[in-house]
């Protein structure tokens, strides 16, 4: 599962990730970075092994696959949203949009359960 690094550690690493993500799309967007891919759509996944090594050291277990669920609810939200509110439902557009909403969705909740974590165990 890796989580042989300390908690504080891979948020640490998590948020140096993207930053470092950031500053490479900067400055090197013109050699072969695609159009479409953001640094957040890669830093989700760290952000994701983040929040497993927090909730797995911190309460000895795993909260990623109830947040993965909300994830695809909001899925379908969105799904219905685009289907029946806009009524322009684009494969395409909902995947960008859905992998932007769980990107940030990510990041909030590791913020949110750093913090929490670093109360309890202060």
């Amino acid at each position: 599962m890796l989580t042989t690094l300390d908690w504080q550690l891979t948020v640490a690493l998590a948020f140096e990730t993207g930053v470092g993500l950031i500053l490479f799309h900067r400055l090197f967007r013109r050699l072969t970075w695609p159009k479409w891919m953001r640094p957040i759509d890669l830093a989700t996944l760290v952000a994701w092994w983040a929040i497993e090594v927090i909730s797995f050291q911190v309460w000895h277990l795993s909260l990623l696959p109830p947040i993965l669920f909300m994830f695809v609810l909001w899925g379908i939200g969105l799904a219905l949203y685009q289907g029946f509110v806009r009524q322009t439902f684009t494969t395409k557009t909902f995947w960008m949009m859905w992998w932007r909403i769980v990107g940030l969705g990510s990041f909030v909740a590791l913020i949110g359960l750093a913090i929490f974590a670093f109360i309890l165990t202060k």
